[in-house]
């Protein structure tokens, strides 16, 4: 019997270390840290100050002044060579910072471009023994699509288009329950209500609205190009709590500016979605992997003015697989099924012991 006992216990003993184990290893990987950060939080001190600051600026603001946490200097043989080069540090940061705005906060950026051209940035530049320091920077907010009235065409304002972007959002749900029906019913939503701008690229004729999520949520025509239809995403899925972000890069093999979205799921792992591809491919490209979707998408690098330019932040790692083309949807099921399999071994072992009396 006491041999017997022995056994049991050391039974016992397995089922409580076999159990969990079985369930850590089958969900390994698919919760838990994934090693991507905000692009918020990819920028230094000084880059989330320009955040904060633009961000933060009211419709009534024509330009934000932003103390810089770490001031900025260069020291060179020849005053210019100094005072270009840490103006240049300032360019990059600013930039940096704006992308940053219009890939996260898409209701910021709303009607409004911050111009790039250095030329219409100031900022409090010294410079002491050919050495220029930048404590403190201007950036000019330029308002250039507002919203008109269509019975007074007069000027609404800004606040109206915040406002009425907001309500789009509110106005959509969804009766799904799992992560992957939200994401469906975001994606269907978009490709029923938006129409891709017939005129992009046609000065004069392109909404002006195209490259917002304004332009596929409210502008009655519901006209947008790639950065509309990724923005409204992004916005969706967040009143959904979905972890979402924006990708920028270009399209395989024409080469053009494209924009599109990455998804994390509930088994914690990314995964791709193009609505705009989507609106004319039937859903073709829906929270796909890695070894398919970046045959037709490069992200990290794109034609900007004629120029190549590269997007400045790491992007979340994407599973190498699709979502519906393997197991990841289902490791929690296998988890507890491998779980409940050790279960019913050890307490069949436990009866046989039990019925032979030891």
């Amino acid at each position: 019997m006491k041999t017997s006992k022995n056994k049991i216990a050391t039974l016992l003993i397995i089922a409580a270390i076999a159990v969990p184990m079985a369930a850590a290893v089958f969900s390994q990987g698919s919760e838990g840290a994934d090693g991507f950060v905000s692009y918020y939080d990819q920028l230094d001190a000084n880059g989330k100050a320009i955040f904060d600051a633009l961000n933060s600026a009211g419709p009534d603001d024509i330009s934000v002044d932003v103390d810089l946490p770490i001031a900025l200097t260069a020291k060179a043989d020849v005053k210019e060579d100094a005072e270009k080069y840490v103006y240049d540090l300032v360019t990059a940061t600013v930039n940096k910072a704006f992308i940053a705005l219009r890939m996260s906060v898409p209701q910021a950026y709303l009607g409004w471009i911050l111009s790039s051209s250095t030329a219409e940035w100031t900022a409090e530049m010294t410079t002491v023994d050919n050495t220029a320091t930048i404590k403190k920077v201007k950036v000019p907010i330029d308002f250039l699509s507002y919203p008109v009235d269509p019975n007074t065409g007069e000027f609404q304002g800004i606040n109206k288009m915040q406002d009425d972007l907001d309500a789009a959002i509110a106005k959509f749900n969804t009766n799904s329950k799992s992560t992957r029906g939200k994401v469906m019913d975001i994606n269907n939503y978009l490709t029923k209500l938006v129409t891709y701008d017939p005129n992009k690229g046609i000065a004069g004729k392109e909404s002006g609205y195209a490259h917002d999520a304004y332009g596929a949520l409210v502008d009655p025509k519901h006209y947008a190009v790639c950065d509309g239809y990724s923005k409204a995403f992004l916005l969706l899925c967040e009143k959904e709590g979905i972890e979402c972000v924006i990708v920028l890069g270009t399209a395989v093999p024409s080469m053009e500016y494209h924009a599109w979205n990455y998804v994390k799921m509930d088994n914690g792992k990314w995964y791709a979605i193009d609505v705009t591809w989507n609106d004319t491919n039937d859903n073709a490209y829906f929270l796909l992997g890695g070894e398919s979707f970046f045959t037709t998408h490069q992200q990290g690098v794109y034609l900007s003015s004629g120029s190549i330019s590269s997007f400045p932040f790491n992007t979340p790692a994407i599973n190498k697989t699709g979502y519906d083309a393997n197991d990841d949807g289902n490791t929690k099921l296998y988890s507890a099924i491998l779980a409940a399999a050790i279960v019913g071994i050890i307490c069949l072992v436990l009866y046989r012991y039990a019925k032979k009396g030891g």
